[in-house]
């Protein structure tokens, strides 16, 4: 964005948000403001398992954003019994020390103070990632992979505390201006300190100081490497908030245990115990925002050290309002910060209307996990930092014309304008929004709302001319006679070939659950829906129909060709939202099942089991199509080979998600703005 879009107002910023822009001063370390870039993963290492230049400029474009400390996520004290993972680098190993140098480097360069989170995977470690060894931890068992933990001695237990201690002085050796001991999440310390994992006998298990002796140990490893002149800061789970776990009043005792003898107390949830735990580290959509914040404010009660808050803060309003109340001291923030990284930036210049708020949509972590690449679905710089830090030249403007006012003619709308194009959007609808045109009583859909109310926001305060219900022709793009023409028409339902589907009780899934939808009448579609609802489709959109539909009290029947619903998510939303379906007793599932006719008051299914075909006939006073969507090349075909510089993006090129639109719209700019002579 450059400097002439912007109409900045610090002081604005700084009479809104006081608290937030309040230094914060730790053994001599001065943090410019209260919001912080929580440690994450990354999703791949370089050549020879070092940082690579993407992985420093990962850290140096959040450090650009204007947030006053970033972390450094998954760095490991001892390589030989601790790594988890192949994508965490080692302090143990030196190798890694020139690219440490690098990182906290670049981190300082852009504005922010540097951190490290160190770590050990204890038990959740495997022997594919500790050269054929054995895992260790507090206690001794096989894990459900069949691999043998083994429990640590004594001797283990002070030498991997000393590892702590060692690889502490090593970051600061490197640069870094403080560290986080990680003793939350299910990790080697965490595992010493609950009652899950922990089953020793003798002095380092049993009561909860002996859990707690190990924790401790670390904590004086740290201070006596790195001296009195040094922050330590460290990371505890508040609660495991899973069945058989500790809840909150333990989490207090482990931090009052602390209190100090570190200087930031940073509280988060959850444990890798327990696959919905695992996701309360990360709150998803079917959460609230700033779901854990609860647990911070409980413990900030209990200690004099600093507190830090982390888990889906996303609103600079309510992160003031929280520490305004003195309920933390600090905000750490994860996906926020790959929404937008500027967030920080944007609150202090007074700008928070142009910030883009995290759908939560569980995009990046889940992308890491399954092709070990990081991306963003609404911001495409996201694992392409070095592009937007090292770009290519924009020597060439011009006029761009963009057809469809959905996430992806939007965001390409945008991004020309404030590249400095001279920019017309058309819509064919009254109103922008495309496939994202959700009302915010849509419980988890909100974040989706709010996205849209961004996107929207951004395209009428920018010089972008907008032009709504208007069906594009071939002769309004002669009389625009753009340099560019981007098509974003988006896609269209699928509706399958079977009999009835044309019936007056059939409707299409993703405009019932979008309540501003209206028909010819006037009326909301989810107000016609009755109460005993078939949903056509499990992919993502027919299993948040049901949720929707069961908890507003209807008997919901999901029926599903493939052996199991909600195949098109990524792992960490489909957990949360397989938690949800399982959750809701007026959700019956049909997998293997095929739709063969539907009538007026049931539909009939085949459902293919190990004994054959099985027809059943489901009550349904409402069928909601939910089959997918696909390209409508129809939509456009008039308009290509009109403009030499034509461009299909997103769902009109290829049904698909939100993150490919954006990707597209930055991408066919970038390409039309370098001058190809």
């Amino acid at each position: 964005m450059t400097d002439r879009m912007i109409e900045k107002n610090p002081e604005r910023g700084c009479e809104e948000f006081p608290n937030l822009l309040t230094p914060l001063t730790l053994r001599g370390l001065v943090l410019k403001n209260r919001m912080f870039s929580a440690p994450t993963s990354l999703a791949k290492l370089g050549e020879n398992e070092h940082y690579s230049r993407e992985n420093i400029d990962y850290y140096r474009y959040k450090a650009m954003g204007g947030c006053a400390l970033v972390s450094v996520g998954d760095v490991i004290v001892d390589n030989t019994t601790g790594r988890s993972h192949p994508e965490q680098v080692g302090l143990d190993d030196s190798s890694h020390l020139p690219y440490l140098v690098k990182l906290a480097d670049a981190i300082h360069s852009g504005g922010a103070a540097a951190s490290v989170e160190i770590d050990h995977g204890g038990a959740l470690c495997s022997p594919d990632t500790l050269g054929g060894r054995n895992p260790i931890g507090p206690s001794g068992y096989v894990d459900e992979w069949g691999d043998t933990v083994e429990e640590m001695t004594t001797a283990q237990i002070y030498e991997v505390a000393e590892a702590y201690g060692r690889a502490a002085k090593i970051a600061k050796d490197c640069g870094f201006d403080m560290v986080m001991i990680h003793a939350g999440h299910g990790w080697l310390i965490h595992q010493f300190i609950s009652e899950v994992t922990n089953h020793r006998t003798d002095e380092w298990g049993g009561s909860f100081e002996n859990r707690m002796r190990f924790a401790l140990l670390v904590v004086e490893k740290v201070r006596e490497a790195v001296g009195e002149q040094f922050p330590i800061e460290i990371r505890i789970s508040g609660s495991e908030r899973m069945q058989g776990g500790y809840d909150i009043r333990t989490g207090v005792e482990i931090a009052k245990a602390l209190d100090g003898a570190v200087d930031l107390i940073h509280v988060s949830a959850g444990t890798q115990q327990d696959l919905y735990s695992f996701i309360l580290m990360h709150p998803g959509v079917f959460q609230e925002h700033a779901e854990n914040a609860g647990l911070a404010e409980e413990i900030k009660k209990h200690v004099s050290t600093p507190v830090v808050t982390v888990g889906a803060w996303n609103d600079p309003v309510q992160m003031e309002a929280f520490l305004q109340e003195g309920k933390a001291d600090g905000i750490a923030m994860g996906r926020a910060l790959l929404a937008d990284p500027f967030l920080p930036r944007k609150v202090t210049e007074g700008r928070i209307d142009e910030i883009r708020p995290c759908l939560r949509c569980g995009q990046c972590q889940g992308g890491m996990m399954e092709n070990k690449i990081m991306r963003c679905s609404i911001n495409p710089v996201i694992g392409r930092e070095s592009d937007a830090l090292h770009p290519l030249p924009h020597t060439r403007h011009g006029k761009v014309m963009i057809v469809g006012g959905g996430p992806g003619g939007m965001h390409t709308a945008i991004k020309s304008a404030q590249y400095g194009n001279e920019t017309v959007l058309y819509e064919k609808r009254k109103k922008l929004g495309g496939a994202l045109k959700f009302a915010e009583d849509t419980g988890f859909k909100k974040t989706m709302y709010h996205y849209r109310s961004y996107l929207d926001h951004m395209c009428r305060k920018l010089p972008i001319r907008i032009v709504t219900g208007t069906e594009v022709t071939p002769e309004i793009v002669r009389e625009e006679s753009p340099d560019l023409l981007v098509i974003a028409t988006g896609a269209k339902p699928v509706i399958p070939p079977i009999p009835g589907a044309d019936l007056p009780h059939v409707l299409i899934g993703a405009d019932v659950m979008n309540s501003t939808e209206r028909d010819a009448n006037g009326d909301l579609y989810r107000e016609k829906v009755g109460h005993r609802v078939a949903v056509i489709g499990g992919g993502m959109i027919g299993c948040e129909l049901a949720v929707l539909f069961a908890r507003k009290g209807h008997e919901v029947a999901l029926i599903e060709m493939r052996d199991e619903v909600a195949a098109d998510c990524v792992v960490t939303y489909r957990i949360n939202l397989m938690h949800q379906i399982e959750k809701e007793s007026g959700i019956r599932i049909y997998t293997r099942a095929s739709c063969k006719e539907i009538t007026p008051t049931e539909v009939r299914i085949v459902v293919q089991n190990d004994a054959g075909e099985e027809i059943l006939a489901i009550p349904a006073d409402t069928v909601l199509m939910s089959a997918g969507m696909r390209s409508d090349e129809a939509a456009y075909k008039d308009l290509l080979g009109i403009v030499a510089e034509t461009v299909v993006i997103g769902d009109a090129k290829h049904a698909g998600r939100v993150q490919q639109a954006t990707a597209d719209a930055k991408q066919v700019l970038d390409t039309f703005m370098m001058d190809m002579e």
